[in-house]
């Protein structure tokens, strides 16, 4: 009688030390679900691919030489949109060959190809353009204002958001005098490996339509 009651008890604790193991092993998989969740938000980052008017794609971590992605958001109309353009194809020349892809991303989703073509024609612009036709990197990088930048890691991280530089103090009040070069300070910092000095800044322009 007795030995009959002891099987049953040795598989009571049997159960009890798996189910204790189970725990376990649910916290120690943590970690890796963590993981798992960054590299799956990492792969959507990239996903969102855009594609300049010649077809050629402009992502974060398409490219190993790649350290960062700088994105403007423009609009055709917008006469500080235009009147940037001198100084972001200075940029583009200065920066493109250390690593750094900067593109004018017409905003607007309305915009046709055929109009952008123009647009770059006309103002003789340097750098890759594209349309955002759907508003998703608008979105992610919480754009509302052209012109606007937005400067991503390799991996797709947003480093820096805002204004060019402090040449416009408000709309029709155009400063002599920049004295504050805030993208091209965030670019610097980024290829040097330190944090971006101001990840913020307001932008000055016209409004980006929804």
């Amino acid at each position: 009688m007795f030995s009959r009651w002891r099987v049953p008890g040795c598989y009571a604790l049997v159960f009890i030390a798996f189910m204790i193991g189970c725990a376990r092993s649910v916290e120690d998989g943590s970690p890796n679900e963590g993981r798992t969740a960054r590299s799956t938000a990492e792969k959507a980052s990239s996903s969102l691919v855009l594609a300049d008017l010649n077809g050629r794609a402009i992502s974060p971590a398409e490219d190993a030489g790649t350290k960062a992605v700088a994105l403007v958001f423009v609009l055709p109309d917008c006469p500080i949109c235009n009147a940037y353009i001198p100084a972001l194809n200075r940029l583009h020349e200065e920066f493109s060959p250390r690593g750094v892809t900067l593109a004018l991303v017409h905003a607007d989703p309305e915009t046709t190809t055929e109009k952008a073509k123009a647009h770059a024609s006309e103002f003789q612009i340097q750098c890759p353009v594209a349309i955002d036709a759907g508003q998703r990197w608008v979105k992610k990088a919480g754009a509302t204002t052209a012109p606007e930048a937005a400067v991503f890691s390799a991996r797709g991280e947003l480093l820096y958001r805002g204004r060019i530089d402090d040449q416009y103090a408000g709309l029709g009040k155009r400063r002599t005098v920049v004295t504050s070069h805030d993208l091209r300070d965030a670019l610097e910092a980024i290829l040097a490996g330190k944090p971006v000095p101001q990840s913020r800044t307001e932008a000055v322009g016209c409004p980006i339509p929804k």
